[in-house]
């Protein structure tokens, strides 16, 4: 039976114009949502306060 498998993950955050402020690859595809809204809030902290954005990109592998 085949089955979908997790293999590797990416965290993008951007602003309200759409442009990309941190990109972190390699993230565990596993992590808790918590854990990203926190280190969202950190980035903008650090990027003057202003809203931000996050996408987590989840790459999957067929196994067959």
């Amino acid at each position: 039976m085949a089955e979908l498998k997790a293999i590797s993950a990416a965290l993008r955050i951007s602003n309200n114009e759409k442009t990309r402020v941190c990109s972190v690859p390699n993230v565990a595809h596993d992590v808790a949502a918590l854990t990203v809204a926190n280190f969202v809030d950190a980035v903008e902290t650090i990027y003057n306060n202003n809203p931000c954005t996050a996408r987590l990109n989840i790459a999957l592998e067929v196994v067959r």
